[in-house]
């Protein structure tokens, strides 16, 4: 591991473990890559002794994608309470995510949206729990966002279905409340473009990782979580947050 990546993935864990955030980094450390950005990521997951249950991926149209692995020891159903003194911003997304019914290992030929879709068992939709390890974020590089796992703190569950044969994310309503007050509500609100576009990167670009991630691939079981339609709403201690997607379903938690 180069010294630099491990330099940057121990003051992120560093940053994990007492709650404080990072206010800098020496200019050799910091990430000057995309690559460089995904190694500490990596660095920092295995030095922290995770293991993968779900990954995050994002993006615009016409945009690279940027993804992040999330910890299965990060994932709860919907209902859980998180210790509001373990939190700084509380933030909050919607997101639909999907579950894997099959591996998908590398392979010589690049995934396209139609692998993705016939290898996937049920859609979800989920509650990212956003959470930075960077003082100025979201005010920040970039480059130092993606190093920071793109500012996940978890992941929580709520309904689970088969995925439907047709999907209209233009047309779909979705509603965040924070203690039955609505803090944002609108319909055809996501940025990503094609969910199945996104995965498909995503499964081609999951066996390039580094690490323990070397070589892995995505697996059956694993959830993927597409993006935000709410950008991101910041509540407080104490509240309790619910997200839902009419017609499809809801998933809440609480910080307690």
């Amino acid at each position: 591991m180069p010294v630099k990546v491990n330099a940057a993935a121990q003051r992120l864990v560093n940053a994990f473990e007492t709650g404080t955030p990072i206010a800098d980094l020496p200019a050799p450390e910091a990430p000057r890559t995309r690559e460089d950005a995904f190694a500490i990521q990596d660095a920092a997951f295995d030095l922290l002794g995770r293991r993968v249950g779900a990954w995050k991926v994002g993006g615009s149209p016409g945009a690279e994608p940027t993804a992040s692995p999330i910890a299965e020891s990060k994932i709860y159903t919907s209902g859980q309470v998180l210790a509001s003194a373990m939190h700084r911003t509380f933030g909050v997304e919607a997101e639909i995510a999907f579950r894997l019914g099959n591996d998908l290992p590398e392979r010589d030929t690049p995934y396209q949206p139609d692998d993705i879709r016939a290898a996937l068992s049920t859609m979800i939709v989920a509650i990212e729990i956003v959470e930075s390890r960077l003082q100025d974020w979201p005010k920040t590089d970039p480059l130092w966002a993606l190093m920071d796992f793109q500012a996940n703190d978890s992941l929580v569950l709520g309904t689970e279905m088969p995925v439907p044969d047709t999907l209209d994310f233009s047309s779909q309503p979705v509603r965040l409340l924070f203690d039955d007050t609505v803090a944002f509500e609108d319909t055809g609100t996501f940025g990503g473009g094609d969910p199945f576009v996104l995965m498909a990167w995503l499964a081609n670009h999951a066996p390039g990782r580094t690490g323990s991630l070397k070589g892995r691939g995505l697996k059956a079981g694993d959830v993927i979580t597409t993006g935000s339609w709410n950008g991101v709403d910041f509540a407080k201690a104490g509240v309790t947050a619910r997200v839902e997607f009419p017609g499809l379903g809801k998933a809440d938690m609480q910080f307690g």
